[in-house]
């Protein structure tokens, strides 16, 4: 029996994904100070800078979210593309998704309590049992799924707005020493986890099953979608831009004092307005890609690396931000610039690496 075939790779979503990476490592540095309690944002710092403010305000009406919602999107898209099928094919795939398990259990018991990889590796287990199913069954599930969301957010939003004793969690970024900062993080990082994995598995399981029926479609790659991807990004793209700039901007008064029950408003909610724009803004996004080869070939070697990236983040963020490491506190304005800074030196970093695999992409393709 010959090998199956590795998935196949469309330079379009490699690019995605790098853009992906910038909004991630953007809110996970920005909203290092805000952790345990609070997030996915810190308030703006200094208090008074109007600058501080204005990218605050920026990073929360349109970036916050963006990216993990893409990435989802994304993994199942990839998944999509797989051309493992059968008994053999599934066994591959839970291989995979085990060991992103292993690394996502690693990375926010020791680095950060926000880590990712640990959902996309249980709700990939659940898509990964999709992958053969008629594209009508598809339909059926995702129409499931979206009504399970609504029911979990409508369940979050009664749970958010009782009044319940809670003491302050010791903030991570405060200085301690590295037995008790892991500890604390690790505590937080599997009780937010499982309630994750209880209350949240639908969104990363609806984003994923969009993605994986779009790449049955072939929708980023088959000219006959390109008329349809055009109008619907045209007709929605500003209006999508203006949902949530509106949805921040009602917000803004709470979120730039840090009121912690106005966070726990936007963080249940912006999922909806996020899923609005990335309808919008992706097809505008691969259609532009299309018409610009140069723009492709410059972001796409970086998707193709941001496993390594985001893990590397991680552990920069711990060095710089966290209790057990130099514990530093800048402004949100400097954070937005090394955010930016990083994700330009990834992708000077993957043009420089070229078509070679860094080790843990190519461990966890094995």
């Amino acid at each position: 029996m010959s090998p199956a075939r590795p998935p196949q790779r469309v330079a379009a979503v490699d690019a995605l994904r790098a853009l992906a990476l910038l909004p991630v490592v953007a809110v996970n540095w920005g909203g290092y100070g805000a952790l345990p309690d609070m997030g996915p944002m810190s308030p703006p710092t200094p208090a008074g800078s109007v600058l501080a403010e204005a990218v605050s305000w920026f990073l929360h009406a349109l970036i916050a979210g963006k990216g993990i919602s893409l990435l989802a999107f994304l993994f199942g898209y990839s998944q999509g593309l797989s051309q493992d099928r059968g008994e053999a094919g599934l066994a591959r795939r839970r291989r995979r998704l085990g060991k992103l398990l292993l690394l996502g259990v690693l990375h926010g018991t020791l680095l950060y309590m926000g880590d990712i990889l640990t959902l996309y590796a249980v709700a990939g287990s659940v898509l990964a049992l999709w992958a053969g199913i008629r594209l009508s069954e598809m339909k059926v599930r995702i129409g499931v799924l979206l009504l399970l969301e609504l029911g979990v957010i409508a369940l979050t939003f009664v749970m958010a707005s009782m009044t319940l004793d809670h003491v302050p969690s010791t903030p991570l970024a405060q200085p301690a020493t590295w037995a008790d900062w892991t500890l604390r993080n690790a505590g937080h990082f599997l009780s937010t986890t499982i309630a994750f994995v209880i209350l949240g598995l639908p969104t990363p399981l609806l984003l994923m099953a969009a993605g994986l029926m779009s790449a049955r479609l072939r929708l980023f790659s088959h000219p006959r979608w390109e008329p349809m991807l055009a109008r619907w990004s045209r007709r929605w793209l500003l209006p999508a831009v203006g949902v949530n700039i509106a949805f921040a901007s009602l917000l803004w008064p709470g979120l730039r004092e840090g009121d912690a029950f106005v966070s726990g408003q936007y963080a249940i909610f912006y999922l909806f307005p996020t899923l609005l724009l990335l309808s919008a803004a992706v097809p505008a996004v691969v259609l532009r890609l299309r018409r610009d080869p140069r723009l492709l070939a410059l972001l796409a070697p970086l998707g193709r690396h941001t496993l390594t990236l985001y893990l590397t983040s991680s552990v920069l963020s711990f060095a710089l931000f966290s209790g057990a490491g130099l514990s530093w506190q800048p402004g949100t304005v400097v954070v937005a610039l090394l955010s930016l800074a990083y994700w330009v030196g990834g992708v000077a970093l993957a043009h420089v690496i070229g078509a070679r695999r860094l080790p843990l992409e190519s461990w966890l393709s094995r």
